[in-house]
């Protein structure tokens, strides 16, 4: 009889314990969400959809790290992780898939209430892709849509676990418009094939320190790698669902948008190559694979 009440016992113990690490998990692993996000350049602010997601995260409680994506998918964010603490403190980089990112505490600071400093690997000088970190954070609720202050980094969540981010520019944007003359157009139809842009000046990481102030929150040190060429193909008609001959050029013009690292001198380190066919007006293509290389 000791024996069979000393099983019941030990299974007892078993089932409250885990039951206890079961109730404790579900405290510490409340869900967060991201209500919405916005994009801060000087000029507007926008709401950011999906080149942006994923936005990788750091979510930090005192000297206490945990990393997660919010992921935009059908016109809403998830988040990959849940909270541990109702205070934390938040910074991270976007879209994840740009660059690897790592977060360590500034000089001299004790905790994360300061700032931070982000150190982002793998980049490129010229991307496809508008890199940018968080540069403001603010709890929210489900009824009411909070912009987040510049240099805001603090999160005391409600019952709600919602946040909203600010996102500013690491890289700046370069804008093209490709057109055919209408002289030319009256002979000749060219179909843009490929469209790659090149720098001869390369980054390998940039240093991004975040400071908990609403005047200058974020300075930025990029480390520059002459040793190699990078590139962005902009456009490639290999990939492109809709054709399979490029893009027929008009007179109105066809826009393109690349992005790059903001260095000194970069404006003339960079050349734009296109590869394009041409075709008689009766449809016959007369010249194949012709490139052009303009700085």
């Amino acid at each position: 009889m000791k024996k069979i009440w000393l099983l019941m016992l030990a299974a007892l113990l078993i089932v409250s314990c885990s039951d206890d690490q079961e109730q404790k998990d579900s405290v510490r692993q409340v869900p967060l969400y991201l209500s919405d996000v916005t994009r801060a350049p000087s000029e507007a602010i926008i709401n950011a959809g999906e080149e942006y997601s994923p936005i990788h995260f750091f979510l930090m409680s005192g000297t206490a790290k945990t990393e997660g994506d919010f992921i935009y998918n059908n016109s809403a964010w998830t988040s990959t992780i849940g909270l541990k603490e109702p205070e934390n403190y938040i910074y991270g980089f976007s879209p994840a898939s740009a660059a690897a990112g790592t977060i360590t505490l500034t000089s001299g600071a004790t905790d994360y209430s300061g700032g931070a400093k982000l150190t982002l690997t793998n980049l490129s000088a010229v991307s496809g892709d508008d890199v940018c970190v968080v540069v403001g954070v603010v709890a929210s609720d489900n009824s009411t849509a909070v912009t987040p202050e510049f240099g805001r980094f603090d999160c005391v969540t409600s019952t709600n676990n919602r946040v909203s981010l600010l996102l500013d520019h690491l890289f700046t944007a370069i804008d093209f418009n490709i057109k055919i003359g209408p002289k030319y157009n009256e002979l000749r139809t060219i179909y843009l094939k490929k469209m790659e842009l090149k720098s001869s000046l390369s980054v390998s990481k940039a240093e991004v320190t975040l400071t908990a102030n609403t005047s200058n929150p974020m300075t930025v040190v990029y480390t520059q790698d002459a040793a190699s060429t990078q590139s962005n193909m902009v456009y490639d008609y290999g990939t492109d669902a809709t054709t399979t001959k490029g893009i027929e050029l008009t007179t109105e013009g066809k826009p393109f948008r690349s992005y790059c690292a903001p260095l000194s001198g970069i404006d003339q380190k960079l050349v734009l190559v296109c590869t394009y066919d041409v075709y008689n007006k009766k449809g016959t293509r007369v010249r194949e694979n012709c490139t052009a290389e303009n700085a």
